[in-house]
């Protein structure tokens, strides 16, 4: 999901509309960085645990998902 939006900064004095860009390249840095960073990690961590099942002939189904939960029931 993908929005534009125009604001006219130029309504604004020049100190607040430093400060908006500033702002707004703040977000841009925070939150395009970490959300790949974050799919990247993943990523890896699945490709690593399925390497360990194969190396050690562990047959898991295609569709195997992790449940935390049932992993530490007693």
């Amino acid at each position: 999901m993908e929005y534009s939006a125009f604001i006219n900064i130029n309504l604004l004095p020049g100190e607040a509309r430093k400060e908006l860009e500033t702002f707004y390249e703040f977000l841009l840095f925070k939150y395009k960085h970490f959300k790949h960073e974050k799919e990247d990690a993943l990523e890896d961590r699945v490709k690593k645990f399925k390497k360990f099942a194969d190396r050690h002939l562990i047959d898991l189904p295609a569709d195997y998902k992790f449940d935390r939960e049932e992993a530490n029931e007693r």
